[in-house]
């Protein structure tokens, strides 16, 4: 393990302040076998035993649940509104803007105040934004720049979200726990993948996107009333005599300067260009490769969604005998040989394995990724690093899908992806067998 580990081992926690006993209640001991239990206690992930995670995963569930549905009714609603495809484009685009412009300077400023109340603010500004919708449509006010400014305030607030977040499971679980949890979180992000766009269909055609919105604001509550009444532990902050350009500059030098950091960080950043950018372009596999409709569409979204849901249960029952490097090794091969098969693939027996096996091996390179970068970075600089992870998604998803349209106008744009496959496969490989990842297990 590198020299300075030990102290980022995080505190033992025995209940601080967490809303649930460490131990199994009562009531559930008397419905479950003790013998099972134990079996079930003994897989599951270690961070699964404290109390103040447990009660972080409870909260966030239903956020993720409503932030998926606001996603499907959002786009639903802007082309009931337009009837125009480019005004969905455009309000995707102002989702997506505040997180590259905001992610670093978000970053500094989770690290000189408090988590917990930076995660409010974004949390609340998410539940007030979507009450607002749910109002505008429900009183057919919902026009383009309603819809626009509701999309830039969802995104802004998310660019405070997602790295402050990262950072405050790495405050609370222990290093060498990381992965279990980030493989638990992956998990409740992957079933509300599935989950979420699913009732949010099915409220959008009995009750109207309004449902949807409303919904969100509720999905809010049970977050914001968990970062309310637990007790989180207290992290060294920034000194304030530091400005917001000066700390996200520090953030930069460290990240530059820890090798196991810079690998990471090169490494996804190749993963969001061009493992990411090809993601707009599913439409046209369906329609070019497979011929399909929009029925084979959504299922070529929902194996993907299943695929990481999967993927998912099994790093959390595995995480304890894993290793972050050897993650990363394994599943390197995984992500680019399923995305370079989807390029080939001309049958929608040959397209779900491939997007099975992308959504696998995503999830496996990005948990072993964030567990890195949680367990190396220091508590004051922890949410700068992990917004420059942020950043190498939001960022370059977007970035990856030019790339991937330039590109066709010399070679075959599957040809391009498969391409950009083999690249992104050589790159996670070279950071697995890094010797700075090597050290850290």
């Amino acid at each position: 393990m590198a020299d300075g580990m030990s102290e980022l081992e995080g505190p033992e926690i025995d209940n601080p302040g967490g809303l649930l006993p460490l131990t199994a209640s009562a009531e559930v001991q008397g419905q479950v076998p003790p013998r099972l239990l134990r079996q079930l206690l003994r897989r599951a992930p270690e961070a699964a035993q404290i109390p103040l995670f447990r009660n972080y995963v409870l909260g966030l569930a239903p956020l993720a649940l409503g932030s998926w549905m606001q996603l499907v009714a959002l786009g639903y609603l802007t082309l009931q509104v337009t009837g125009s495809a480019a005004a969905v484009g455009l309000v995707g685009a102002a989702d997506g803007i505040p997180a590259v412009l905001l992610s670093l300077p978000a970053g500094a400023a989770s690290d000189r105040h408090s988590r917990r109340a930076v995660l409010m603010g974004a949390s609340a500004a998410m539940g007030l934004t979507a009450l607002g919708l749910a109002l505008a449509a429900a009183l057919d006010r919902a026009t383009l720049p309603v819809l626009l400014g509701a999309a830039i305030c969802f995104g802004s607030a998310d660019a405070f979200d997602a790295p402050t977040r990262q950072a405050l499971v790495a405050d609370i679980v222990p290093s060498r726990q990381l992965m279990g949890a980030a493989a638990l979180t992956g998990t409740v992000s992957s079933v509300t993948r599935v989950i979420g766009p699913a009732v949010g269909g099915v409220l959008l055609a009995t009750l109207g996107p309004a449902s949807c919105f409303l919904a969100m604001a509720f999905s809010v509550v049970p977050f914001l009333v968990v970062l309310l009444l637990s007790h989180w532990p207290v992290v060294p902050v920034v000194a304030a005599r530091l400005g917001t350009v000066r700390r996200m500059v520090e953030g930069l030098r460290w990240s530059r300067a820890d090798a196991a950091s810079r690998t990471v960080l090169i490494a996804s950043l190749a993963l969001g260009v061009l493992g990411i950018g090809y993601m707009p372009y599913l439409p046209v596999f369906n329609r070019e490769l497979l011929h399909g409709g929009g029925q084979v569409l959504g299922l070529m979204y929902s194996v993907g969604g299943i695929g990481a849901m999967v993927g998912g249960i099994g790093l959390s029952l595995m995480s304890r005998r894993l290793r972050q490097d050897r993650l990363l090794l394994g599943s390197a091969p995984l992500y680019a040989l399923s995305l370079f098969g989807l390029t080939r693939a001309t049958t929608l027996a040959l397209a779900l394995p491939c997007l099975a096996g992308i959504s696998l091996g995503f999830l496996g390179a990005s948990t072993a990724m964030l567990t890195v970068l949680q367990a190396r970075a220091p508590g004051e600089m922890r949410a700068r690093v992990l917004s420059l992870y942020t950043l190498s998604f939001a960022g370059g998803g977007p970035l990856g899908t030019l790339v991937y349209a330039g590109a066709s106008r010399i070679v075959p744009l599957f040809d391009a992806i498969a391409g950009g496959a083999v690249v992104v496969g050589l790159i996670l490989l070279w950071s697995g067998s890094h010797s700075a990842l090597g050290r850290l297990n």
